[in-house]
């Protein structure tokens, strides 16, 4: 049992880790916030799935101003998953 939340928490760990490197260079252009963010001016809101909203922006820093803008989290949103899988 220890086992699995050992490994459980490796995969988080990267997870996370992948996502906020993918986010800081400003690669990913629409991403998730929880419902409620402040958001800049420079952002569209695409959708608004229950707790979520699926925003575009083509600023690179609007990543920085979202999580100023009281986010919770930011979370790269790339067509139906978090990783394109279409493209690999």
């Amino acid at each position: 049992m220890k086992r699995a939340f050992m490994i459980g928490g490796a995969l988080l760990t990267c997870w996370l880790t992948i996502a906020a490197a993918a986010m800081l260079p400003g690669s990913i252009q629409t991403a998730m916030v929880p419902a409620g963010t402040q958001l800049p001016e420079t952002v569209a809101i695409l959708d608004h799935r229950g707790p979520l909203l699926i925003i575009h922006s083509e600023d690179p820093g609007y990543v920085r101003a979202l999580y100023a803008g009281g986010a919770a989290f930011v979370l790269p949103a790339r067509k139906k998953t978090c990783v394109d899988l279409q493209n690999v």
